[in-house]
């Protein structure tokens, strides 16, 4: 066998994983025993994918696959019992770095095309047995499908994303919004259903709480006080295995963490009443002290338990109160939710709830996008800092809180002003992960898998031009007009995308100096229309209001762009 090149072991691991779930079920065809093993590897990528994200059998993960001669680049087609159809092109690449051949993408796009459009002659003898069920879907009248990429390397150029996003607007029409969708898995996202599977064993703590109450119903919970020199000690056992289900863990010297540091040095009899305080969530939840009627202290053992929220106050207590360190007369306020007897993914559901109360929670769960990851590293080619992770600043050029905003306010439609009135009012909203009737995220709207690198900055240098104007206007301007300016960001950056929406697309990652000018003019001239149409209006409401609520913003959409097409 030929001599592979040097893989990242996030790669060997995943290897080792194929061969131990599908060895005696797909094997690998080609000339030589390198080329059977690296087509071995693409069968069984599509076939792990359709397991894990899926939900497939491993059976009919399998039996997928039409791989083969007259496959026109779609390696698996399995239709699941919600009528929607996942075609899937796999491309084994043996460094773990880099991306498909903008050939083989190609042919995906067209075995698509052709496949929605019921050429089926095209398609090998595997695809025609899977035509009953194909057409079944198709005519169902609910049926979406989903064109996926996987792929054992870790870029996806924009070039790609084009391609795959020009199909899905092919496929797209007012009747059918979602028919259509590209996914990207890359490494990553395959290295994220291998943690699934092989994170440590359970963790079982024995812990005391002081003045505890506990709810029985529906659920098992406790809380109560709990020292902070317990949670030492279980972090320094555990480590950051005690944080298996949480979304993040420690961000280092962030000010929040600062914070936490000098209260437990300084008043540590203060720490309970500042510190937010931790959740764990266990499998199994047992008194093991004698029964005390006054619950002043409770003795608990808890089995297969997890720390979902607090990783920051768990890793600042551990570093604050070293080995070195006394004993801490800090005392943490501790919720323990049981999982025995919940329904499936009610863990899962704590989790994302209890860190949406905190304001970067929305931050930590799109870092875990691998696409957030690609776009960062297309963009640093060009020296463009994209930060979409929380947790330590560094020198930006822009984050990800601004891009979402940015993004919200770059679609023309009238049905987007919902989102530009999020902008505005609660853009945490923006990342909700929550799925519409539409079957589609407000995150995944804004976000897609075929938004190109090079349109995502153009579209934040679009909004940084006319948040620019806005701000020397609001400097200048008085009164109401004032007020209206400076409440009216997002909904101008919205108009100018409107009048404009061209511009983001161009082929140039920067904007030229003349694009920047012509931005400007046009963010003043709508400015001065916004102030104008508002004032018609007569809005009985304050102008923060107005720019908040998307039916308001519809009623100022028309006449603005009416004089606006006069000019």
């Amino acid at each position: 066998m030929a001599k592979k090149g040097v893989q990242p072991l996030e790669l060997m691991q995943l290897c080792e994983l194929l061969h131990s779930k599908f060895d005696r079920l797909i094997e690998g065809t080609g000339s030589g025993d390198t080329a059977k093993e690296r087509n071995f590897f693409s069968r069984a990528l599509a076939a792990y994918y359709l397991v894990s994200e899926v939900g497939a059998s491993i059976e009919d993960a399998v039996t997928a696959s039409i791989d083969g001669g007259d496959d026109h680049g779609v390696d698996s087609v399995y239709v699941d019992a919600t009528e929607t159809i996942w075609l899937i092109q796999s491309k084994y690449i043996d460094r773990g770095v880099g991306e498909p051949a903008l050939g083989d993408v190609n042919k995906f796009e067209n075995g698509v095309r052709d496949l929605l459009r019921k050429q089926y002659g095209r398609f090998n003898q595997h695809l025609q047995a899977k035509i009953p069920l194909i057409d079944r879907a198709l005519d169902s009248g609910v049926c979406q499908v989903k064109a996926v990429l996987v792929y054992t390397g870790s870029a996806l150029s924009d070039d790609r994303r084009r391609m795959m996003g020009d199909l899905v607007s092919a496929f797209t029409s007012p009747a059918r919004r979602n028919f259509l969708r590209f996914v990207n898995a890359g490494l990553e996202s395959f290295h994220q259903y291998h943690l699934s599977e092989t994170l440590a064993a359970p963790i079982s703590l024995d812990i005391e709480l002081e003045q505890f109450g506990f709810l029985t119903e529906p659920y098992p919970c406790y809380y109560g006080g709990l020292d902070a020199d317990q949670i030492k000690a279980f972090k320094t056992l555990h480590g950051d295995h005690l944080f298996n289900a949480n979304i993040r863990q420690f961000k280092g010297n962030t000010a929040v963490n600062i914070d936490i540091v000098s209260t437990l040095t300084n008043t540590p009899e203060n720490f309970f009443y500042f510190n937010n305080g931790v959740t764990l969530l266990c499998d199994e939840i047992q008194q093991i002290s004698a029964h005390d009627e006054t619950n002043r202290l409770g003795k608990f053992r808890l089995q297969g338990v997890s720390v979902i929220n607090g990783a920051q106050t768990v890793s600042c207590i551990a570093d604050a109160l070293g080995e070195d360190q006394k004993q801490s007369t800090a005392k943490v306020m501790a919720t323990i939710i049981s999982l025995e007897n919940a329904p499936d993914r009610f863990g899962e559901s704590v989790t994302q709830f209890r860190n949406n109360q905190n304001a970067v929670s929305d931050v930590d769960f799109a870092a875990l996008d691998e696409n957030q990851q690609q776009w960062a590293k297309t963009l640093a080619n060009s020296g463009i800092n994209y930060r979409y992770k929380g947790g330590l600043q560094d020198d930006e050029t822009f984050n990800l809180e601004f891009a979402a905003r940015a993004l919200a306010c770059s679609y023309s439609t009238d049905e987007s002003l919902h989102l530009v009135a999020l902008a505005k009012k609660d853009s945490k909203k923006l990342f909700s992960r929550t799925k519409t009737a539409e079957n589609e995220s407000t995150y995944k709207s804004i976000f897609p898998d075929t938004l190109e690198a090079r349109v995502l900055w153009r579209v934040v240098q679009i909004c940084q031009e006319v948040i620019s104007v806005i701000t020397r206007e609001v400097k200048s301007a008085q009164g109401t007009d004032k007020e209206i300016i400076s409440h009216s960001r997002w909904m101008v950056c919205y108009l100018v995308m409107c009048r404009k929406f061209d511009l983001k697309l161009e082929q140039e990652v920067a904007l030229t100096l003349v694009q920047k000018n012509l931005v400007g003019i046009e963010a003043q001239n709508i400015v001065y229309r916004v102030i104008t149409e508002f004032n018609k209006k007569a809005f009985d409401k304050s102008p923060k209001s107005v720019f908040e609520n998307q039916n308001d913003l519809q009623t100022l959409k028309g006449p603005v762009m009416a004089a606006l097409a006069n000019t």
